[in-house]
C-alpha cells in the first residue's frame, strides 16, 4: 500500500469570508453588482480585465437598468477575474443548491489511497461537528469550518467514486 503526503492549492475554510455567506442570499444581478463593489478598482477594473466597455459593464451591473443585461458569458467572466463566485452562490441558493469549491483528486485513482482520504476526511468533519458544538454557542468561523471540512469529504467521496468506477471493466472486456 503507497502512501502519500502532498499539499496543492486549496482553499481553507473563512478564505471567502463573510461575502461568500452574504451572496448566498442575494439575487444574481445583487451579487454581480457586490462583485464590482468589492473589487479593487470597481467596474472600470473588472470591465478592462473583462475586455469590455466600463460604461456598457456599469449599465449591466445596474439592477434599475431595464436595456442592458449581463450575459451568462459576462456573468462567468466577471466571476473569473475577480476570483468572486457571487453569482453562482446566488444561482445555486435560488435553485435550492450549495456550490462548492472543488479540489483535485490527490488519490491519483488509487482506490486504497481515496479510501483512506475518506476516512480521514469524515474524522476530521467529525472532529470539526464536535468542536462547533462545544463552548458557547456555534461561532461563524466555526460554521465555516464544518463546511469546509463537509466539502472535503463530500470531494474524497467523489474521488473514491470515480476511482472505483474507472476500474469497472469496459462491456468488451467482461
Amino acid at each position: 500500500m503507497a502512501l502519500s503526503f502532498s499539499l496543492g492549492a486549496v482553499g481553507v475554510y473563512g478564505d471567502m469570508g463573510a461575502e461568500a455567506d452574504i451572496a448566498r442570499g442575494l439575487d444574481v444581478l445583487d451579487a454581480a453588482a457586490l462583485i464590482a463593489q468589492k473589487t479593487p478598482g470597481g467596474v472600470p477594473a473588472l470591465a478592462q480585465r473583462m475586455g469590455v466597455s466600463a460604461n456598457t459593464l456599469q449599465h449591466k451591473l445596474n439592477p434599475n437598468n431595464a436595456t442592458h443585461h449581463l450575459t451568462l458569458r459576462e456573468a462567468m467572466a466577471l466571476q473569473q477575474v475577480s476570483g468572486m463566485p457571487h453569482v453562482l452562490h446566488a444561482m445555486a441558493a435560488g435553485l435550492d443548491f450549495i456550490a462548492l469549491r472543488c479540489r483535485p483528486d490527490d488519490a491519483q485513482g488509487d482506490v486504497v489511497e481515496a479510501f483512506m482520504r475518506v476516512q480521514l476526511a469524515m474524522g476530521e468533519f467529525t472532529a470539526a461537528a464536535a468542536d462547533a458544538q462545544l463552548g458557547h454557542g456555534v461561532t461563524r468561523n466555526a460554521l465555516r469550518r464544518v463546511e469546509h471540512q463537509a466539502n472535503e469529504a463530500m470531494a474524497c467521496i467523489s474521488h473514491l467514486v470515480s476511482a472505483l468506477a474507472a476500474q469497472v471493466p469496459n462491456r468488451s472486456q467482461e
